[in-house]
């Protein structure tokens, strides 16, 4: 018979964002460090549609006041989502490992769970990262696109936070990782941007520093400086989270540079380009490219489209003005999810069929 471990590995396997079996069963560990065996049980009664307190009770055949009880701990150690619809009350749904739980552990996570992620990513977990639509996309610096042209507001992170009622900073829990187990890198920590319609949403969290909206575009202007990719959930609505990524440590953009998959993120709607007669041979460029698509060709920088995704980060460091963002013809654009719900449906199907 299955353990709770193994039930709610499978179950978590079974929503779109996947969590894959290993033979060193390294994931079940993952779960165990995270979950009581009760939690665990009790989890495995959850789907991503939410269910009230009474609904859990009923099909798991348990006190409510226990049920309870164990949801709200779990919520309180970041396992489980919890909202309160009208007409139902508190109603709790299942959160995927990543982007979920896994991100909830920031103020937790020590060096040993941190070396058990280390070991499941690289015998397993970075085969879904790889499923398209990719769980991430990449957003462009503001300040590099083109002034004379339409924009979709998805390409824009002030769409997101000019739409927001709070805003907030935390850890980047890859390089909190990469650092517990002694592969950290010098990019700053503290640049990971969440923001909610809700007023007051992050004024009573341990582990995230409520921001005004000004200070929120300011850490995405301290990330450009430091080299940075913005990245967020792939879909053009309910985006709540922006990350601030370097291939030294997140899990998104390893996938590219460690395990050579050109799909492990969604590209923006740009691509890097260079005037020749601008450019003066300073190699910065290369540098601050994350995806290694900059190359010196007979003294001036060139750049291979195939691994250009479209970040920006190249121009906002060309003294000369010869690099610049230009935007694809409509034929090559590969538009967002319109939804959350929209890219699971999407990320199903993918999954189904591989």
């Amino acid at each position: 018979m299955k353990n709770s471990y193994q039930e709610l590995a499978d179950l978590l396997d079974q929503i779109p964002n996947g969590y894959p079996k290993t033979k060193s069963g390294i994931e079940l560990k993952i779960l165990a460090k995270l979950f009581t065996e009760e939690e665990a049980r009790l989890a495995t009664s959850l789907s991503l549609i939410p269910q009230s307190i009474s609904e859990i009770a009923i099909k798991t055949s348990s006190d409510e006041a226990l049920v309870k009880s164990g949801l709200i701990t779990m919520v309180k150690k970041g396992l489980i989502e919890l909202r309160r619809e009208e007409g139902k009350g508190l109603v709790f749904f299942l959160m995927p490992f990543v982007v979920g739980f896994y991100e909830r552990q920031n103020a937790k996570i020590d060096k040993e769970f941190a070396q058990f992620f280390e070991e499941y990513y690289h015998e397993a977990f970075h085969h879904v990262m790889m499923v398209d639509p990719s769980v991430h996309r990449v957003i462009p610096v503001e300040k590099t696109i083109p002034v004379n042209i339409d924009v979709m507001p998805y390409e824009k992170a002030s769409t997101y936070l000019n739409e927001a009622n709070s805003w907030g900073v935390l850890n980047c829990i890859c390089r909190v990782q990469k650092k517990l187990i002694g592969q950290g890198c010098d990019h700053p920590i503290e640049n990971c941007l969440v923001f909610s319609s809700k007023v007051g949403a992050f004024d009573r969290t341990d582990d995230i520093r409520s921001l005004t909206k000004e200070e929120a575009l300011q850490i995405l202007d301290e990330a450009d400086k430091a080299g940075l990719v913005h990245s967020t959930n792939n879909a053009q609505h309910d985006v709540t989270y922006i990350c601030n990524c370097c291939t030294c440590a997140c899990g998104v953009l390893r996938g590219i540079t460690e395990h050579g998959s050109l799909s492990a993120i969604a590209r923006s709607d740009f691509y890097a380009v260079v005037d020749p007669d601008l450019c003066n041979g300073c190699e910065v460029c290369i540098d601050r490219c994350q995806f290694n698509a900059l190359s010196m060709e007979d003294g001036i920088s060139k750049v291979n489209t195939t691994f250009c995704f479209g970040c920006g980060l190249c121009v906002t460091t060309c003294s000369s003005g010869a690099l610049s963002l230009v935007q694809k013809d409509a034929d090559n654009l590969k538009i967002p999810p319109i939804s959350e719900k929209d890219w699971r449906e999407k990320r199903t199907a993918a999954r189904l069929n591989l």
